[in-house]
């Protein structure tokens, strides 16, 4: 068995930490205002609106060789 006791512990550990890390570390509330909402909106919509050309655009590619005469 080893001869030290527990109270040598006492001498190496680190000081009790006083929460001032913790504090720093804290993230800030995110805040959202009525512009950035109605532009996130906005967004999605244009996103929406693209995404529904990008398909009728290839479903009329895709389909427009099937009408035709040989």
């Amino acid at each position: 068995m080893s001869e030290h006791s527990y109270e040598d512990f006492d001498e190496v550990l680190p000081e009790e930490p006083n929460g001032e890390l913790v504090h720093w570390m804290e993230p800030r509330p995110m805040t959202f205002g009525a512009g950035a909402v109605a532009l996130a909106a906005a967004g999605g919509f244009a996103l929406g609106l693209a995404a529904a050309l990008a398909v009728v655009a290839l479903t009329r590619l895709a389909g427009a060789d099937e009408g035709a005469d040989p």
